[in-house]
Formats: structure tokens, sequence, C-alpha cells
């Protein structure tokens, strides 16, 4: 399962570099073409739906706990930009545009 949840992670952070190696890893490990689609679908899905409502500014309902309506940030744990989040590096490529 934790082969299932790094390839998952990847998929979710850095897309761009998925590679055949990926799925080929998977497959070694007993998953079927189904159980990736299946996984690659899921995960796809979620980090749509998210990209949306963050792009959107979409809030979570009142009846949500305050801690779970805070802003999310997304670091990228050994590859954070000197220790600033993507946001932050976002923000800061647009100022300087």
């Amino acid at each position: 399962m934790r082969i299932l949840c790094r390839y998952a992670l990847r998929l979710t952070l850095r897309p761009w570099e998925m590679e055949e190696s990926d799925v080929s890893v998977l497959r070694a490990e007993g998953f079927s073409d189904r159980d990736i689609v299946d996984a690659n679908q899921v995960v796809s899905y979620f980090n749509y739906v998210n990209r949306v409502a963050d792009g959107l500014g979409v809030e979570l309902e009142r009846r949500w706990p305050a801690a779970g309506r805070v802003g999310r940030t997304y670091l990228l744990r050994n590859h954070s930009r000197k220790g600033k989040t993507p946001r932050d590096h976002d923000a800061a490529t647009r100022e300087s545009s």
C-alpha cells in the first residue's frame, strides 16, 4: 500500500515527472492495470476538484470545524524552495513580473 501512496503523492505534487516506471513498480507489487487506472482516476479527480475550489476561493461550510477551514499550503518535502510553500513562490513570481 505504501507504494500506491507514493504513486498518489507523486501524481499530486509532481505530475509532469510521471514515467512508465511509476506504473511498472505498481505492477511489480501486484496491482492490476485496472487497480492502477482506478487509483489514478481517484487521485486525479480529487486533485482537479481541489484546484477548482482553490482557484475560485471556495471555502468550506461553517459546519466544518474552524481548524479545517484554514487555508492550505502544499509543502514539497525535501523539495521546497528555501522553506517556502509553492504559494509563496507563485506570489513572489507574480510580484516580480
